[in-house]
């Protein structure tokens, strides 16, 4: 058993404000945190930066002043900073959203699994409230990006990676077109959009360079799962008035014009994905609290891993109530490390605790294809 030291932060002012206390807070982790963020020669040449910073103010307005905020305070360039470079691996997340007429309290809800290593993980939960931005609740990555997360309209955005992760790293899927990372997109969409359809349009035209999963739910009922590889994009819609009531998704292409593209799938990415539509055939009035057990029950008959070493175990489980705007959040994959419930309409004090993560070994092989 080992210890993860967990973050709640609530995040106020200007895009630049914030950069910079976050750069300071930095300052105050070890040695080793910096060097996550910063390295020691330009990641890129001038002209790829004024291209990245072009992208950035048309798709993602203010990520170039928080990340000079931040390159501020820890006494960098922004070419200096990993986070341009960043390509988290991420083999496995799981994602469910269900429609009212499948819920017990008649709400729209999301349950959703993150895994990773908790010793790469930013490990941390904030609520942020950009001036002149729609204020969230979500997860971080690397402070600037989200993984997941629920707006103060009622915007809810999640993902899952599509296929072998694309990155610059060793061992990644090269990017097959010049776009944006998963962490990026959905923060911008969380910041800039009240709701599905809003978020879809920006979708449509953003260039994407990961190939991602995206469910994207709002409180009036419409649910999207949105995927992209290669730069090809699809979606799938449903609401009030369709016969499918929940969408879920995996590690794989699950739309038949990104499966066409990629038609292998990781053999653990299609157990999950099978098991919460067995779990949906038999579903009748949800309750929060099946949708957590759902999510803490151990693999291959639930959704939780505890295979860090691998980037393979459960960091965090959020269960969404989207009507409500509220996301209950329990760490490490471990029901006794507790739930703990953020609203946007709630503040709450900036914390700090921990949190046993139960370290185990894969018996089979995690990245075999079928």
């Amino acid at each position: 058993m080992e210890k993860a030291l967990i973050n709640y932060l609530e995040l106020c002012g200007t895009s630049y404000e914030i950069g910079y206390h976050l750069g300071k807070r930095a300052m105050t982790y070890p040695p080793q945190f910096i060097k996550m963020h910063k390295a020691s020669s330009a990641i890129y040449t001038e002209r790829e930066a004024i291209e990245m910073a072009e992208m950035f103010n048309q798709y993602c307005p203010g990520l170039n002043e928080e990340l000079q905020g931040f390159a501020d305070a820890i006494g960098t360039t922004r070419l200096h900073l990993f986070y341009y470079a960043m390509a988290y691996l991420v083999p496995g997340c799981s994602l469910l959203a269900v429609l009212p007429r499948l819920t017990d309290n008649g709400h729209v809800m999301v349950a959703r699994n993150y895994e990773f290593s908790h010793k790469m993980d930013d490990l941390t939960f904030c609520k942020t409230k950009v001036t002149g931005k729609y204020s969230h609740l979500g997860s971080s990555i690397m402070n600037f990006g989200r993984s997941e997360g629920i707006n103060e309209h009622g915007l809810m955005i999640a993902q899952t990676s599509c296929g072998r992760p694309v990155g610059n790293m060793q061992n990644m899927r090269k990017p097959a077109v010049k776009g944006l990372q998963f962490c990026a997109i959905i923060r911008s969409l969380l910041e800039n959009c009240m709701n599905v359809s809003d978020a879809l349009k920006l979708l449509k035209d953003m260039p994407i360079a990961y190939n991602i999963n995206l469910i994207l739910a709002d409180k009036s009922g419409k649910v999207v799962l949105f995927e992209t590889y290669d730069g090809n994009k699809a979606w799938e819609e449903i609401n009030e008035n369709t016969d499918k009531q929940y969408l879920h998704s995996t590690n794989h292409p699950h739309l038949p014009e990104i499966v066409k593209l990629e038609p292998m799938a990781m053999e653990n990415s299609v157990v999950r994905y099978k098991l919460i539509e067995s779990y949906m055939e038999k579903a009748d009035k949800l309750k929060e609290e099946d949708l957590k057990e759902l999510l803490l029950s151990m693999y291959p008959t639930g959704l939780c891993c505890h295979w860090y070493d691998d980037f393979f175990g459960t960091i965090r489980s959020v269960v969404f109530d989207v009507t409500l705007g509220k996301a209950d959040v329990c760490w490490g994959g471990r029901a006794e490390n507790g739930w703990k419930t953020y609203s946007l309409d709630t503040d709450m004090q900036a914390e700090k605790f921990l949190v046993n993560v139960n370290v185990e070994h894969p018996t089979f092989d995690l990245g075999r294809l079928i």
